[in-house]
């Protein structure tokens, strides 16, 4: 089954970076899962100990905490009867360490008002 994951820290609404779908297998070793995610990320051992996995569904994040989690399909399939709301998705909170954008970008040039 593909999920999609995504960045985000502390609040599940801002999320930064690029999404991206991963393919999982029903009771695959959540650590498999985490390895398989560093590499794709290519982070370093260091910096990958710093983040926290979450299953995001319906605006909140529950997370994986045991070691031992085996992967449920079932944790990231809709709800049913529940269609207004997107699928889960498989959140990874950590730090955002990209620059953060001026509010004003250089291209623009300034509004001038002339009274």
């Amino acid at each position: 089954m593909l999920i999609p994951v995504a960045h985000f820290h502390k609040e599940v609404f801002g999320t930064f970076g690029i999404p991206f779908l991963l393919k999982i297998r029903q009771g695959e070793p959540f650590r498999d899962v985490m390895r398989r995610i560093q590499s794709m990320l290519e982070i370093q051992e260091k910096e990958f100990e710093k983040f926290k996995f979450a299953i995001v569904m319906m605006g909140r994040h529950q997370y994986i905490t045991e070691d031992e989690y085996e992967v449920n399909l079932k944790d990231f399939q809709p709800q049913p009867g529940n269609m207004s709301h997107p699928r889960p998705w498989l959140g990874l909170d950590h730090f955002n360490k990209a620059p953060k954008r001026g509010r004003y970008t250089y291209l623009e040039k300034a509004i001038k008002i002339h009274n």
